[in-house]
C-alpha cells in the first residue's frame, strides 16, 4: 500500500498503573507510525493511575505535539477508558492498543494492508494466555453473538484498527465492555466489513489486568440481553 494511500491513524493507548512500560510502548508504537510514513496522532488516557503512569505521559506529552493525554481523576473502568478515547479521535482509522505491550506495536502494519478489504480489522489473539475460568467465560462471550445475532465476532476484546465512521454511527447502549462486542455486531449488520487476523500475542509482564470480575461479567450479561432486545425486538 502506498503512503498516499494510507489512512491517517488516531492511537488509543488506555493505561492503568502501566509506569513500567508505557514509556517504551508510546516509543515503540511511534517508531511504527513513522516508518508507516502516514498521519497520526496518539492519544493517552491515564485511568486514575496510582503509580507515575500519569507523570511519564505529561513528560512525553511535553514533548511530542502529536501525543494527546488525557487524565482522569477517579478511576472509571475499562469501558468508559475506551469509549472517551474512542470520542477524542480525529483521523480517519481508529487503533486502540493497551499500553502493556502484549500487542507488539509491530501488528500495525499488518493490519493498515487490510484496510481496503475491510473495515474492522480484528488483531485475534492465536493463545489468550488465559487460565481456565477466564478462557471459559471468553468463550462464552465470543459465541454469545453468533448464537443470538448470527455474527461472529471474532476476538472482540482484541486490538482493532475501525474506521472512524463506525464509532461516530453506532449507537450503542452496552455500559459494560460488552460494547466492544456491540459495536461490531451493529457494524456487520449496517454492512461494514469486518476481517480477524491471527495474531501472536505476549503475557502480560506488568501492570494491572483487569480480568474476570463478577461486577463485569454480570453487566456484561445484562447488557447481551439489552442488546439482543434492541435489535431483535425494537429493531434498532
Amino acid at each position: 500500500m502506498s503512503s498516499s494511500s494510507l489512512p491517517s491513524i488516531s492511537v488509543c493507548i488506555p493505561a492503568y498503573n502501566e509506569e513500567a512500560t508505557i514509556e517504551s510502548a508510546i516509543r515503540q508504537i511511534e517508531a511504527v507510525l513513522q516508518k508507516l510514513s502516514c498521519d497520526y496522532e496518539m492519544i493517552i488516557c491515564d485511568d486514575a493511575s496510582v503509580d507515575r503512569t500519569a507523570e511519564t505521559i505529561r513528560r512525553i506529552a511535553a514533548e511530542n505535539p502529536r501525543v494527546r493525554p488525557i487524565h482522569h481523576k477517579k478511576n472509571r473502568g475499562i469501558r468508559a477508558t475506551f469509549e472517551e478515547l474512542y470520542a477524542a479521535a480525529e483521523k480517519e482509522a481508529v487503533f486502540l492498543i493497551p499500553a502493556d505491550l502484549q500487542w507488539p506495536p509491530e501488528i500495525l502494519p499488518g493490519l493498515v494492508a487490510h484496510w481496503n478489504k475491510a473495515d474492522i480489522i480484528i488483531a485475534a489473539r492465536v493463545d489468550k494466555n488465559y487460565g481456565i475460568s477466564r478462557s471459559i467465560v471468553s468463550a462464552i462471550f465470543n459465541f454469545i453473538p453468533w448464537m443470538l445475532f448470527g455474527i461472529s465476532t471474532s476476538d472482540a476484546g482484541a486490538v482493532k484498527l475501525v474506521r472512524r465512521e463506525i464509532i461516530e454511527k453506532m449507537r450503542i447502549i452496552s455500559t459494560s465492555p460488552f460494547s466492544e462486542a456491540e459495536r461490531i455486531i451493529r457494524a456487520v449488520r449496517a454492512g461494514y466489513r469486518l476481517q480477524s487476523i491471527p495474531t501472536v500475542t505476549r503475557p502480560r509482564s506488568a501492570g494491572v489486568a483487569q480480568g474476570v470480575r463478577l461486577k463485569l461479567l454480570t453487566g456484561a450479561a445484562a447488557d447481551v440481553w439489552r442488546v439482543w432486545w434492541d435489535i431483535r425486538i425494537l429493531g434498532n
